[in-house]
Formats: structure tokens, sequence, C-alpha cells
């Protein structure tokens, strides 16, 4: 019997980190594994490896879906204006964003899995600074 990975599936999740400073900073990935959870445990022991602690964080979002790559892809254009980038190669550190509204941006990639979409549609800068701007604290 031959097991394989459907490319076509995969998770998206949102992560919440608090910083010792008290900046919330959100990382918005994907990955293929069954669990979010493994991929938040990477991430957390790479913090451990640069900084020698461990930020809070709470998984927020862990959801299969269709086109994940292509869905995180879509959310990462939009959020582009609120990215973080923490000071040492932590991993997953070019997908962090600050100043999110944390429920909005959850239901809006809730929505996204939910559409017709095979494709998302392109966003253009203006376009993908409005969609931010309804995402993002005031």
């Amino acid at each position: 019997m031959a097991f394989f990975k459907r490319q076509d599936l995969g998770r998206v999740y949102v992560l919440k980190i608090i910083l010792p400073n008290d900046t919330v900073v959100h990382k918005i990935g994907m990955c293929h594994s069954s669990r979010s959870t493994d991929r938040m445990m990477e991430i957390l022991r790479s913090w451990f490896s640069y900084y020698r602690f461990v930020p809070y964080c709470e998984l927020k979002l862990d959801m299969e879906c269709r086109n994940s790559l292509k869905l995180e892809k879509y959310i990462h254009e939009i959020l582009e204006a609120t990215a973080f980038e923490p000071n040492f190669n932590v991993e997953g550190k070019t997908e962090m964003f600050i100043n999110l509204d944390e429920a909005r941006v959850i239901k809006f990639i809730r929505n996204c899995e939910n559409s017709n979409y095979a494709e998302f549609p392109r966003v253009d800068r203006k376009t993908a600074q409005v969609m931010c701007n309804l995402l993002t604290l005031k």
C-alpha cells in the first residue's frame, strides 16, 4: 500500500505570540502535517535557540483547507503593510504581522476558504492597503 500527500490539502494556522515587551505578533502560515501544533513547536524552538526564551504563544486557528499555500500567499499579500520581522532568523520570520484585529483576520481566512475561488483574485497595492486597514486595529 502506498501513501501519498495531497498537495492541494493542507492546514492554515494563526499563532498569537506575545513578546516580553508586550508586543503582540500574529504568525500566519500553512503546513502539510496533520496538526499545526507540530509547526508551532518548531517555531517556538527556534525562538529559544536564538533568544534563549520561549514567548507566550496561542494557536488561534488550525484549519484544514484546499489550496492552503495559495490562501497563505493571498493573506500575506494583503497584510504586507503590517509585516513584522524579528532580528534573528527564527522559523517563519517572514510570515509575522503586528496590529491585527485577530477576530477579523480569522473570520476573513475562514471566509476565503469557504469561497468558490479556485484561484484567489490578484490584488494591487491600493486594494491590498484598503483590505489591510479593515483587518488591523485602529
